[in-house]
């Protein structure tokens, strides 16, 4: 595996995939504009408006429409900045920095120190989640205050290498960026969605409105329709691009764990693992479905799933590293121990 090549690949197509989401909340925010443009010509050829009048309109609207987006979009944004130790507090994480209790939790603490010094990034906060599937997160708004989680599972279950594989891959995401990458997605969407509950607020109101007015009403409806349609319509488009991203990411981060460890086995061997494994890589914290882009596995199916999802099939995350993968998930659990799942195949 070329890791470097996959690396650039992975970034050019996160460059791609973002300007596609610029590019469709311009056009969202002209072609709401366009109805009204539209008025303002049918008002100039019938002599009782002017070609400035027609510009003017457009200019409003689409200002209006673009500082619901930005309003909305900036109010999720201050929300989402909270540091990566809110996050794993929220998802039930003990703090083990200087509060290690077991040898397992030791072993975790040396090895997260190691891909500090292979990625060049700072010590984070580490947190042991509860959880006895094969999991773990970054988050944090930047390095500084980033903080990794891993389920006791992951802890138990992976040997020293494939441990490594999965912080390798978390500390990609603190080294690369992508929490604050998909903080900022996350916004804009939430602002689209916003300008869709404008619009249908603004068509909601006119029951409350004198009915007198038949012009201004049918003009106000129109505007809160052009709104409720661009708002949902593009969040909707806006939540593709972003699972996109998302999966993009988790192939860099991917091959960045193979950069930093030099061993693709370490993170195949944790993959073939989760796939392995009867609770897989579920978190049951009630606050996971929120942070579930931050996970290093999250699982789905079906071809609408897969459309929305912010990790990539396990299978195609294994193929990219290994390409003479068997296809297998079979292998052997931390301290030549079976996998729970196995051990019980091997009794029947």
């Amino acid at each position: 595996m070329n890791f470097f090549e996959r690396q650039t690949q992975a970034r050019n197509q996160t460059q791609r995939l973002v300007c596609m989401m610029i590019l469709a909340i311009v056009m969202l925010i002209g072609m709401t504009s366009l109805p009204f443009v539209f008025n303002g010509f049918e008002d100039y050829l019938s002599g009782t408006g002017t070609l400035a009048d027609a510009f003017l309109a457009m200019a409003v609207i689409a200002s209006f429409i673009s500082s619901i987006v930005v309003i909305g979009g900036l109010l999720k944004y201050r929300q989402l900045r909270a540091g990566g130790k809110v996050v794993a507090e929220k998802l039930g994480g003990r703090l083990l920095n200087g509060n290690v209790r077991t040898l397992d939790e030791q072993r975790l603490m040396n090895v997260v120190e190691e891909m500090a010094i292979a990625s060049g990034t700072c010590m984070p906060a580490v947190y042991l989640l509860p959880d006895e599937s094969i999991n773990a997160f970054a988050a944090g708004f930047k390095p500084e205050d980033a903080a990794i989680g891993v389920t006791r599972g992951a802890v138990t279950l992976l040997t020293r290498e494939e441990l490594q594989g999965v912080i390798a891959h978390e500390f990609s995401h603190i080294f690369n960026g992508d929490m604050r990458l998909n903080t900022q997605l996350v916004a804009v969407v939430h602002g689209l969605l916003v300008l869709g509950l404008a619009g249908t607020y603004i068509m909601a109101s006119l029951l409350k409105r004198d009915k007198r007015d038949v012009r201004l009403m049918l003009v106000v409806f129109a505007l809160g329709f052009a709104l409720c349609v661009a708002g949902f319509i593009g969040n909707l488009y806006g939540n593709l691009i972003k699972a996109a991203v998302s999966r993009q990411r988790e192939f860099l981060a991917d091959a960045s764990a193979v950069q930093y460890t030099r061993n693709p086995q370490s993170i195949v061997g944790a993959l073939k693992k989760i796939g392995a494994h009867k609770q897989g890589s579920i978190i049951n914290s009630p606050r996971a479905a929120e942070f579930s882009h931050l996970f290093f596995s999250t699982g789905g199916s079906g071809w609408l799933s897969r459309m929305f999802a912010t990790h990539p099939d396990l299978s195609v995350r294994i193929r990219r590293i290994d390409p003479q993968w068997d296809g297998s998930f079979t292998t052997a659990a931390a301290a030549g121990k079976p996998v729970p799942d196995q051990m019980a195949a091997t009794a029947d």
